[in-house]
């Protein structure tokens, strides 16, 4: 009898251990089949709901988003006056600092962006150099582009502050229909067990 219940075991562990190797279905599909699972779970009337969407939200779709593409351009034209600034200021070392930000640069290094222009700014202020009409108009423009980005990413829980697609939550904008009405919600998913670890409703 003990025989026969070990063999129900190892005959069980390999059954689990073949079904798990032979799961073929992408990243995304796991993903999406979390989500619909989290619905299965928490709503009572689960046949009434319908996806119609996923987007997983990453670097490559944020960047494909025209609004985000604008905004990035004026933060590198206003990096390009902020280092003809500094250098009237003879801070060439610190103009050397912000060079980079004057070409294209991803919208995941926005955090580092905004910790060298505070910086910068201050080195400024410091100098006592009295800024042209065109860089506070480029700073004005500046401000209305962070601000932009920040509406943006909020949208999907994410920070100017703090962005890090590599470790971070995995996050899926999802549309769907509940009892035939339409519905949008931002999901966050454990990395590593996949499980939904935050569901928000956005209108």
């Amino acid at each position: 009898m003990k025989a026969l219940f070990k063999n129900l075991l190892l005959l069980t562990a390999l059954a689990t251990l073949t079904f798990l190797s032979c799961d073929s279905r992408t990243e995304d599909e796991k993903w999406q089949a979390e989500i619909r699972y989290f619905f299965m779970q928490h709503n009572d009337d689960y046949r009434s709901y319908e996806p119609v969407s996923f987007q997983k939200i990453d670097l490559a779709y944020l960047e494909s988003q025209e609004p985000i593409q604008k905004a990035l351009l004026v933060l590198q034209d206003t990096t390009k006056m902020r280092v003809k600034e500094l250098q009237l200021a003879r801070l060439f070392e610190t103009a050397d600092e912000v060079m980079p930000f004057a070409q294209k640069f991803s919208i995941d290094q926005i955090d580092d962006y905004i910790k060298i222009k505070a910086s910068v700014e201050g080195a400024l202020k410091r100098k006592g150099n009295e800024a042209s009409e065109a860089y506070q108009q480029a700073l004005r423009q500046e401000e209305n582009a962070l601000n932009l980005l920040s509406d943006v990413l909020s949208h999907f829980n994410l920070s100017i502050y703090s962005i890090d697609f590599a470790n971070d939550p995995v996050i899926y904008f999802h549309e769907y229909l509940l009892d035939y009405m339409p519905r949008s919600a931002v999901f966050e998913l454990n990395r590593e067990s996949a499980e939904v670890i935050s569901f928000r409703e956005v209108s």
